[in-house]
């Protein structure tokens, strides 16, 4: 299994941060390339519709009052199987707060660690940065 995390700082109180990125479903708020969500809450799903047409499903775990756990299998557009994530909003003070995102996944058969790696880094980084621009932070 293959983990990374990631951790950004905001000059936003945490309670402004999760305001932005804590509805499951509205992710197209605050992730790049995203044309729409599909929510399924009996389910606890959301499908992710990217602008090329790319499709994911992702499946809520848990989720408490500044954090989500969420799992896909089937990973369209993503070159990782078996991926788990949890994104978490941290007050560092009653003005700052830190994002911390952490993954687990295996790469896709054929994708070497370091591609898949690669790929889900970039993608994350570019969400955390459009958190920051979204948040004037």
């Amino acid at each position: 299994m293959t983990a990374f995390s990631l951790n950004q700082h905001y000059d936003a109180p945490a309670a402004k941060v999760w305001d932005l990125i804590g509805d499951f479903y509205a992710v197209e708020k605050w992730m790049p390339g995203v044309a729409g969500v599909l929510k399924d809450d009996d389910q606890q799903t959301r499908t992710i519709t990217m602008h090329d047409g790319g499709r994911l499903v992702e499946r809520l775990l848990e989720e408490g009052p500044l954090f989500h756990h969420y799992r896909f299998n089937d990973p369209g557009p993503v070159p990782v199987r078996d991926f788990t994530a949890r994104i978490s909003v941290t007050a560092l003070d009653a003005d700052r707060s830190e994002i911390g995102w952490a993954a687990r996944f295996e790469p896709a058969p054929g994708v070497t660690e370091e591609d898949a790696m690669t790929a889900l880094v970039g993608f994350y980084q570019a969400c955390l940065d459009r958190i920051a621009a979204e948040l004037g932070a």
